[in-house]
């Protein structure tokens, strides 16, 4: 077992700290392990049941139409070597599942929409069926740096692509780097390629049976215009419309050089609706309910790009009352004082002893984990309004979730109005990863007279209260109370348009929707169970998972 953590930490140490320098002076990086035999399965099944469903505008498209090609593209275990390799700002903008036959070549090329010597991509290439060390991608490292494609090459020798040898495109890139030449990636089933995309590369189906399946994930920064080849013969041309369809996967896009549209909804029965951008003004007081003392207005529920469900709603709770006991739920929740004072109550109704109340009042806001058992409760002589957001993914995060946090913001708001001199000024009020999201963000924003930013896009739901003054989105002007929530992956800016300071309270709620690809608990169980049943097999099974971790590292360290 030590030899085996020590494996794990040698790989982790090797990807973490030579990735990016390898990317950028090879080109390329790999063959890196991604998934097992049984995900990579799993993987081809889903892709190619959904190939019914067409792609958006081009045969790259199928991100924003196909769950499962955007789910891939988003998982974690891709996602966060493409934003090692590139930045955390990152565009999806090509996805496509490709078949070789035995025997296919497909001749060495530059990616066309990847071409231009200034572009910023990455290219995910992973074997998926009858991958072999004979069977996988050819590259010519450093290329990336000739200025020149290899279309472009072979036409300035007069060669004929299909024709041309890998000795020709040796000597050739030789010529412009001693360093190059030619190399067989040598990727099998479940190991991931990743090359920039000016790369010279091509491959030769030389398996000896079976089709070979790939899918292919293409990346951007938002600085890259991508752009619809016309023709895939020189001289290049691109279409000027369509643009591709390009999805934020992270971080933010303001440079408005492509096309962006949001990511594919997730489908969670007939009755989940899909949520986007839009704003709900609150005129206080709200309508009371004088039975209940306590009446819930909902202002939306649904998926976006990003979360399973998201919900939102705003309560008043009449003097002396408290909606229900304390209780526990699988939901994630904000929940934010719009007026008056409440005693948020914290703890178990079966055990008083250990139930804490906490004076929250207006613009106070708390975080609750699901599961943590909590109420409300109106101690004064006034209704209580107040806000909340709750959320819920079909996925868990793995690390450190962040604990029920209570954030008093009068203090804190007073601070950050205090700056004038700025006309944009944020704080940071509350930061953590959460059971059911990668990151959960909340930041105090003053915006002063006339001051705003232009329309971007973010790979993240985001939610604003706003406390102070009047601002304008969405072409509609929002004023205190009001709520502004932005889907995952449309454009939104935001400008004061009052005669006074705006305040107003953000929440990120990074999400990742993406589909899981591993066997369920329940099978996993039952293998388990089969194998400690048998020493023989738990034996086998323990040499296998050894070699793998030490290929795995062997191939890491010789990463040039």
């Amino acid at each position: 077992m030590p030899a085996l953590i020590e494996a794990v930490e040698v790989a982790n140490a090797v990807r973490d700290g030579d990735l990016r320098q390898s990317f950028a002076e090879r080109g390329y990086v790999g063959p890196v392990p991604l998934f097992s035999q049984r995900e990579c399965g799993r993987i081809l099944a889903r892709l190619r049941r959904d190939q019914a469903r067409p792609p958006l505008d081009w045969h790259k498209g199928s991100a924003p139409t196909s769950l499962e090609h955007f789910g891939l593209a988003t998982d974690d275990r891709v996602l966060d070597l493409v934003t090692a390799l590139i930045g955390e700002d990152v565009l999806l903008w090509g996805t496509y599942l490709v078949k070789r036959e035995i025997g296919q070549v497909h001749p060495w090329h530059t990616d066309i929409e990847s071409s231009s010597p200034d572009a910023e991509t990455v290219t995910v290439w992973i074997g998926l069926a009858n991958t072999t060390a004979r069977s996988s991608l050819t590259v010519v490292p450093f290329s990336h740096r000739f200025g020149l494609t290899a279309q472009e090459v072979m036409m300035e020798k007069g060669a004929d692509p299909e024709r041309v040898s890998d000795d020709d495109v040796a000597n050739w890139a030789r010529e412009r780097d001693r360093r190059s030449g030619v190399e067989l990636v040598g990727a099998v089933d479940g190991e991931a390629l990743l090359f920039d995309g000016r790369l010279w590369h091509g491959s030769r189906n030389r398996a000896r049976r079976g089709q070979r399946y790939a899918v292919l994930l293409q990346y951007a920064t938002p600085r890259t215009a991508i752009r619809i080849p016309r023709r895939a013969v020189l001289p290049f041309d691109w279409h000027r419309t369509p643009r591709p369809p390009c999805i934020v996967v992270s971080g933010s896009d303001v440079g408005a050089l492509n096309r962006l549209v949001p990511g594919p909804t997730p489908r969670h029965g007939s009755r989940m609706t899909a949520v986007s951008a839009r704003i709900h003004p609150l005129e206080l007081p709200l309508e009371q309910d004088p039975e209940a003392g306590w009446k819930a207005h909902s202002l939306f529920r649904g998926a976006t790009p990003d979360v399973k469900e998201m919900r939102c709603h705003a309560s008043v709770l009449d003097p002396d009352r408290q909606p229900h006991p304390p209780h526990r739920h699988d939901d994630e929740e904000v929940l934010v004082i719009l007026d008056g004072e409440a005693d948020l109550v914290w703890g178990d109704a079966g055990d008083p002893a250990r139930t804490v109340k906490h004076r929250a009042e207006r613009g106070t806001f708390a975080y609750y984990p699901a599961g943590f058992p909590h109420t409300i409760h109106n101690p004064t002589g006034e209704p209580v309004t107040y806000l909340m957001f709750k959320w819920r993914t079909d996925r868990r995060e793995r690390g450190d979730d962040l604990e029920q946090s209570l954030v008093p913001l009068p203090a804190t708001r007073a601070g950050t109005r205090g700056d004038a001199v700025k006309d944009f000024s944020a704080k940071r009020v509350l930061d953590g990863q959460t059971r059911y999201l990668r990151h959960l963000h909340s930041h105090l924003t003053t915006l002063q007279p006339g001051a705003g930013y232009a329309p971007h896009v973010d790979a993240y739901d985001v939610g604003i209260v706003v406390l102070e003054g009047i601002v304008e989105t969405l072409g509609e002007q929002v004023g205190p109370n009001g709520v502004i929530f932005y889907a995952a992956g449309e454009p939104h800016g935001m400008k004061n348009v009052g005669d006074g300071p705006a305040v107003y309270l953000v929440f990120e709620f990074h999400g990742r929707h993406s589909t899981r690809y591993a066997p369920s608990d329940r099978r996993l169980s039952r293998g388990l169970w089969a194998v400690a049943r048998d020493p023989r097999l738990l034996k086998r099974a323990l040499a296998h998972r050894l070699r793998l971790l030490v290929r795995s590292v062997r191939r890491r360290v010789t990463l040039r």
